[in-house]
């Protein structure tokens, strides 16, 4: 599932997603909600 979701919002292909490190993984997911994350959400 995780798989989808990366190559789904990301853009990723399945060779990039398993070489990515679950530090990576993480980070990218935290970077697309603090991009889309309200003003006034902080």
């Amino acid at each position: 599932m995780l798989m989808g979701v990366m190559m789904d919002a990301f853009g990723w292909s399945a060779e990039q997603f398993w070489q990515a490190t679950s530090h990576e993984i993480w980070a990218m997911i935290e970077a697309r909600q603090r991009a889309n994350a309200r003003i006034d959400q902080g």
